[in-house]
């Protein structure tokens, strides 16, 4: 035990030394650059192949968090939410662009990719991107890479196929670095055995994790506890509907007289089962009186507490301007930066996706396919969700062109045709001289108005 203590001494002791500012900066960083990591670890923790981050016990294990998200994407009011944001990134182009340099090897192999994502096997890359957005509700979704080659001589990509969050039965950590997963170990539902799938070769993107975390964060997590609030709540709403909204039946007996036993218990089960329909009707022994308890005017106003649950839903993805329509209250300018802050949730989406697919799914395709000439990888590119506002566009590209600060190129023309999807610039206009003194863009408008 002693010489431990004293091996570890000196250790610290070295380490001192060749951290002292007198030390040389060479000796003082080698000793940490050969070991090719930090010192520390990202302090994510899991046993068994299970992460045990979660402090509440509906999603403490990966079943039992997986039920509570099957359960809850389908309600109304959240799936409205998932809609929402999922829907102007589906309908959100995607392309992609070469490298900088923009070399002939660069160009053919942008042009390469996107023939790939354009024409997988049975599979759409709309229908890809579904499967990842699907992070959104479970923290984190995974597409298996498969290659097959084609005439060409080429390892295309033939699928990006989606392995379902609720297969997953644990991850597969690195001996070394102890918080890296290298694989996820999927149960196969049908044939009832485990099959394991390499991280390497699979596209996995998470929704806002911490400390690495494999299984993300799901935003329905902090929507659980609203989530529950207003299911219970529409259902005493319905209760209280059926119930004509008129309190209990309370049924008083007499305090002389002798009822039987046989009739207090067929008494209570009438008056369980006593509602407001067209059969309604109660039958009661001899000097039983009985008469509604409570009032409604007196009760909460629960339609009031269920709008509000459901804005605190939409709340958070910053979608509650969705309700503004509905109850005919609220500015425009309550509207517009609640829309503000929807656009930027959307992007931090697309920015969790495009990051998945330019680090994993890029990088594993050129890895069996090179390009003469290519100078660095292509990349995949997202364009901005939702409807523009056309009219703001023109009047802002108007204001700064006749104020001198921006002077209209063919590429920026390209651009603004591309986001207002009109036909492209004709070859034989391209490098017109442009007065932007007299017109911002000219020959622009006029040429729609042909």
């Amino acid at each position: 035990m002693n010489n431990q203590r004293a091996k570890r001494n000196r250790f610290y002791a070295r380490q001192a030394q060749d951290s002292s500012p007198e030390a040389p900066l060479g000796l003082r960083t080698a000793r940490f650059a050969r070991k090719g990591s930090g010192l520390g670890v990202r302090g994510l923790k899991h046993g068994a192949g299970q992460i045990q981050e979660e402090w509440r016990k509906e999603f403490r294990t990966w079943e039992k968090a997986c039920r509570q998200f099957l359960e809850m994407k389908d309600y109304y009011v959240i799936a409205t939410v998932l809609d929402a944001v999922k829907l102007p990134l589906l309908n959100a182009s995607i392309a992609t662009e070469p490298a900088e340099a923009q070399t002939p090897g660069d160009v053919a192999a942008a042009d390469w990719l996107l023939d790939c994502m354009n024409r997988m096997h049975r599979q759409t890359w709309a229908s890809h991107t579904e499967d990842m957005l699907s992070s959104i509700e479970f923290g984190w979704a995974l597409g298996e890479i498969v290659l097959e080659k084609r005439q060409d001589g080429r390892l295309w990509l033939r699928n990006i196929d989606p392995r379902g969050q609720d297969t997953l039965l644990r991850w597969v950590f690195d001996t070394e670095r102890s918080d890296e997963v290298i694989q996820m170990i999927q149960r196969d539902p049908n044939r009832n055995e485990n099959i394991d799938i390499p991280m390497a070769k699979c596209v996995h993107a998470t929704f806002r994790g911490r400390k690495g975390n494999p299984e993300g964060h799901s935003i329905l997590i902090s929507l659980h506890w609203p989530y529950r609030m207003l299911r219970d709540l529409e259902v005493f709403e319905g209760i209280g509907i059926e119930r004509d909204v008129g309190g209990m039946p309370v049924a008083q007996l007499p305090t002389e007289g002798f009822i039987e036993e046989g009739d207090v218990d067929k008494l209570e089960e009438a008056l369980k089962g006593l509602r407001r329909d067209e059969n309604e009707y109660l039958i009661v022994p001899p000097g039983v009186e009985v008469t509604p308890y409570g009032s409604s005017a007196k009760q909460i106003n629960i339609g009031e507490v269920i709008d509000r649950k459901k804005k605190e839903i939409l709340m958070r993805m910053f979608a509650q301007f969705l309700m503004l329509g509905m109850e005919k209250v609220g500015t425009q300018a309550l509207v517009q930066g609640s829309q503000d802050f929807f656009n930027l949730s959307l992007g931090a989406v697309q920015g969790s996706i495009l990051e998945a697919w330019n680090q994993q799914l890029v990088p594993y395709l050129f890895a069996f396919n090179r390009f003469e000439g290519m100078t660095d990888y292509p990349q995949i590119t997202w364009s901005e969700p939702g409807k523009l506002d056309i009219k703001a566009i023109v009047e802002a590209l108007n204001t700064a062109s006749q104020s001198k600060v921006f002077t209209p190129t063919d590429i920026d023309e390209d651009r603004i045709r591309d986001i207002l999807d009109w036909p492209a610039l004709p070859d034989e206009e391209r490098g017109q001289p442009r007065e932007v003194e007299k017109q911002p863009f000219p020959g622009l408008f006029d040429r729609f108005r042909r």
